[in-house]
């Protein structure tokens, strides 16, 4: 596809993408403005493909050549977007289409540095924003009198649904570098028996260390209210139960609730030979105040059949899910409120799957539950997603094969 087009917003109908007062200035903000007959070279754009050949596009500027950009790489929610001038296209002027789940033809305009997309702000200029999982007219966009020149479907959801125990698989099936993940609230989080973030991960099959759990969890029944930060471990299929169990205090909280603003991270670290040596747990309050931070390292712990772990009870991973759901113990827990997104990251690209990939041996699946639901992600890997996570009115997923494949596992145990 070549040529230049308008790109117009699902929300206001007749308005585009528009070059702020026609300025030919690198910096100039974007917003969306009525289409014009004439005079509009500052609302026609050209797609430019990735040199790298991704399947990300950089958005041109007919007026003056200048590229859509996220100003400074500085992927914050509701950073105003501008146009700039630059010798190379580079990851913060990167986007990619993503076809609306909904079917409505309309597309997500998603920023490869963050997975964040172009939003259109209450006062008409364009931002960038995490993915809304409802109410996001203002987030779609078309091309008028042409296409988007590649788009992306959302894959499709897990056999058990995206919710509780049941989300997409982010792979790789080669070793997963720097893997990490930002929890941001933007609805109060309330259970009726805590709740737990889990980092669900899986070795490959050569591996003695099958499956590998890095939580962050609020205890119900601590007092102060609690959030603790968790490494629990376990053997490979046919070579034992759980390796680790070990957790501690992260944080407290004014009551039994996250609120709104507040955010949680989960940062793994690697060895030379890639193994997860040990895990950073942060938390940050709605002024961006860390409130508690603790770094776990495996080789400090002791193993539940006793001794110290070794090297040899290390391993990389090649996949992993996140999960909101119960805090622990096998239970499940039913939300009242609740919502936020999630940005997951690594090293190298990751796929999204919707099943364990074939480079795993084991079917590992989390027994703790609740009625949270996840959003859809696109196809098209990237070292960087963002997913949405709600409180669903339609009741708790149950993986019933989940069940069948723990049924030789113990449930793990706080043990602090």
């Amino acid at each position: 596809m070549s040529g230049y087009y308008f790109i117009r917003s699902k929300l206001t109908g007749g308005h585009v993408i528009d070059i702020v007062g026609a300025s030919k200035s690198s910096g100039a903000k974007l917003d969306a403005y009525p289409q014009k007959a004439s005079d509009n070279d500052n609302q026609l754009w050209e797609f430019v493909p990735d040199p790298s050949g991704s399947g990300y596009f950089a958005i041109k500027s007919k007026l003056s050549g200048d590229l859509i950009e996220v100003p400074g790489d500085w992927a914050s929610p509701g950073v105003d977007l501008d146009v700039i001038s630059l010798p190379s296209i580079g990851t913060g002027q990167l986007w990619e289409f993503y076809e609306d789940p909904a079917g409505s033809g309309y597309c997500f305009i998603v920023s490869k540095l963050c997975g964040y997309v172009i939003d259109v702000q209450g006062n008409s200029l364009l931002d960038l924003y995490p993915p809304k999982s409802s109410d996001y007219d203002n987030q779609l966009w078309e091309v008028v009198g042409g296409s988007f020149p590649k788009t992306y479907a959302a894959v499709t959801p897990p056999s058990a649904g995206l919710g509780s125990n049941s989300n997409y698989l982010m792979s790789d099936c080669s070793n997963l570098i720097d893997v990490s993940v930002v929890v941001n609230v933007t609805q109060d989080i309330v259970g009726s028996d805590g709740f737990g973030f889990q980092l669900n991960a899986y070795s490959s099959k050569s591996k003695y260390d099958g499956g590998q759990q890095y939580l962050i969890y609020l205890d119900p029944h601590s007092s102060p209210a609690t959030l603790y930060c968790m490494v629990d471990n376990w053997y490979a299929p046919k070579k034992g139960g759980q390796i680790i169990n070990h957790s501690q205090q992260l944080a407290t909280l004014p009551d039994q609730k996250l609120p709104a603003g507040y955010s949680l991270q989960i940062i793994l670290q690697n060895d030379s030979d890639d193994n997860i040596t040990s895990a950073t747990y942060k938390a940050f309050d709605n002024q961006g105040t860390t409130i508690g931070t603790q770094t776990i390292t495996l080789l400090s712990l002791d193993l539940i059949s006793g001794g110290p772990v070794t090297s040899k009870d290390l391993a990389p991973i090649v996949s992993f899910q996140m999960d909101f759901v119960d805090y622990l113990d096998g239970g499940i827990t039913t939300l009242s409120s609740g919502a936020g997104y999630m940005t997951i990251a690594a090293n190298d690209p990751i796929t999204v799957e919707n099943s364990e990939p074939t480079c795993v041996d084991w079917g590992f699946v989390t027994v703790e539950r609740a009625n949270s639901s996840y959003g859809e992600l696109p196809a098209n890997p990237n070292r960087i997603f963002t997913q949405t996570f709600e409180m669903s009115a339609g009741g708790i997923v149950i993986d019933k094969q989940a069940a069948v494949r723990h049924v030789t596992s113990p449930i793990p145990k706080r043990t602090s």
